[in-house]
């Protein structure tokens, strides 16, 4: 790498998008890393657990920069005026840093690598999210100066724009393995009763939790525990209320955000992932899958291609009657059998030194 790589990202918080560009800078050699950058908006105040921490940790600078990220408060006319302002901005800047590769590390940050159109810098693009298609018409407008593109599922490169998708490299998300950094409780080694299930993430109506409440009310198999809260913007379901109001309310736990939810995750049998929308891939997942844990997830996006019957069970997306079936008919002895191939899959597929190889393949960092 001969010139500075510079990470432009879309908040300052640890959920699933920004763990991800975590992995991304520990796939940088040392000397890759301090010879990065990684830019943050300053737009929005930290998040319970502030992403620029990480990163500094990991050697890398990080700077607050005033960034033209698509948010859905912008779509309107002030908003898209201030958008306008902040690019041109943004495009100065960057001149004045010169780098020579400018990495946009979700479909957010996409105004932000527009406005380098024409400047000698290598633009690349994450894509972390799959684009419905009235968004892709925009989206794909501003992304047609990218000069790469890495998506993190299939779900996520088929919902672009044909001419995109060409130029468009698989590179599934990862997660750490917890029996490397810690000693870790493995799956036969948690009580067998009650069978305790986990579901984590942001309580928006997208996620499902709704669904995965009503469902547990007509099925409760064991402890259920809800880890998460709601997002820095926009709508958020009333996780306390529709538990309150849940006949098997004695069954959950409701538990804040979470720096980590490995120590929950080892105290649990399955992961539960009901997403209503098309998942772009599901970390949560993931993390379930390398702990040895099975998952139980809707059919959807990249979810259902990672997710199947031989690691866990699907389910159709918002039919709270056919995951209650599914929820019903677990047993321990099914439990160990898919968790001992859940784990499995990870370590073939989805283990940090498989997403270090591929994406340093797709970057040209090889």
């Amino acid at each position: 790498m001969e010139a500075e790589l510079l990470f432009v990202h879309s908040s300052d918080e640890l959920y699933g998008a920004d763990r991800v560009l975590g992995y991304i800078l520990n796939s940088l050699t040392e000397e890759e890393r301090h010879r990065s950058r990684v830019w943050l908006p300053s737009d929005l105040e930290h998040g319970a657990f502030p992403l620029c921490e990480r990163i500094e940790a990991q050697g890398v600078r990080v700077d607050h920069v005033p960034l033209p990220i698509l948010r859905r408060a912008n779509l309107n006319p002030a908003g898209l005026a201030d958008l306008s302002r902040r690019s041109l901005a943004f495009r100065r800047h960057c001149r004045a840093l010169n780098p020579g590769v400018v990495y946009g590390t979700t479909s957010a940050t996409l105004p932000a690598l527009a406005a380098l159109t024409g400047t000698s810098s290598r633009i690349l693009l994450h894509n972390q999210e799959v684009w419905k298609p009235r968004e892709a018409q925009v989206l794909g407008r501003l992304a047609v100066g990218v000069d790469r593109i890495i998506a993190i599922s299939r779900a996520t490169r088929d919902s672009m724009p044909t001419a995109l998708a060409q130029r468009t490299t698989v590179v599934p998300n990862t997660t750490p393995d917890p029996f490397e950094t810690s000693d870790f409780q493995a799956l036969d080694q948690v009580p067998a009763e009650p069978l305790r299930f986990l579901a984590a993430g942001r309580w928006t109506a997208n996620k499902g939790f709704d669904v995965l409440i009503d469902a547990w009310s007509q099925a409760p198999s064991g402890e259920l525990t809800i880890v998460g809260g709601p997002p820095p913007s926009g709508g958020s379901l009333d996780i306390d209320r529709l538990v309150a109001q849940s006949p098997a309310r004695d069954s959950i736990t409701l538990v804040r955000e979470v720096d980590s939810i490995l120590p929950l995750l080892e105290r649990s049998h399955v992961v539960v992932m009901p997403s209503t929308w098309d998942e772009p891939f599901g970390l949560v997942a993931l993390e379930g899958m390398a702990a040895g844990r099975p998952v139980i997830a809707s059919r959807v996006g990249g979810l259902a291609q990672f997710v199947n019957s031989e690691v866990g069970w699907l389910v159709p997306a918002a039919d709270p009657e056919a995951l209650a079936e599914t929820l019903r008919s677990v047993s321990y002895e099914m439990i160990i059998a898919k968790g001992a191939r859940a784990r499995a899959e990870y370590l073939d597929k989805f283990s940090p030194p498989q997403f270090r190889r591929a994406w340093r393949n797709a970057v040209g960092l090889a």
